[in-house]
């Protein structure tokens, strides 16, 4: 009987996606699950634009236009595929496991709050090595003006390019979408939460 699915060539690491609206919470999780491992398996954190492409954009300024969700999903691609390549696979090759923080499912949840079809986001992320764990951190976004994830970081720049919502509004839609893909039920009084699943569900 065959075993469980892996991608064609893929090494002998551990990748685990950590996804969620808020960065700073995203950011506490992914470091919460490399600390777990034994030192000499810890292939750290991959964060976004770790390119550099986003401080590109802020450093454009004005003259740059605010980008539509299209560009920035396209920059946040991007930035995956630096990220797969000179921080996930190498530490993957070496047997270490990685935290990937956020990975594809906040891009998506995203993308849907921004109103883009599902097709063209699976499309978009495509060549994305599947994780071989998942991990969803319900947390809401800072409202204090903290960038520190890449949906506060889109949602302000759409908010700020006349899309039609707040900040705060796209922010909490694209919540909504991630806690559909996980099915995370949401009380009146729900307070932050991580959700985990061995593999990501492909549901958009």
């Amino acid at each position: 009987m065959a075993g469980p699915r892996q991608d064609r060539g893929r090494p002998s690491g551990k990748l685990i996606a950590v996804d969620g609206v808020s960065g700073v919470a995203v950011q506490a999780a992914a470091k919460h699950e490399i600390a777990a491992v034994k030192r000499g398996h810890r292939g750290g954190v991959s964060e976004w634009d770790a390119s550099g492409v986003f401080d590109d954009l802020v450093v454009a300024g004005e003259e740059a236009g605010e980008p539509s969700a299209r560009t920035l999903l396209l920059l946040y691609a991007a930035d995956l595929a630096f990220r797969l390549r000179w921080e996930i696979r190498p530490a993957l090759a070496e047997g270490r496991v990685v935290a990937a923080a956020p990975y594809v499912v906040t891009a998506i949840a995203f993308g849907r709050a921004a109103g883009l079809p599902g097709g063209w986001l699976k499309n978009l992320f495509s060549f994305a090595a599947r994780p071989d764990e998942a991990r969803c951190v319900d947390a809401a976004p800072t409202r204090s003006g903290g960038l520190a994830g890449f949906v506060e970081f889109g949602c302000e720049r759409l908010s700020a390019g006349g899309y039609g919502l707040t900040r705060n509004q796209l922010t909490d839609r694209a919540r909504r979408h991630l806690q559909r893909i996980y099915f995370i039920r949401v009380g009146p009084h729900s307070h932050a939460q991580t959700r985990s699943r061995r593999k990501p569900l492909a549901r958009i």
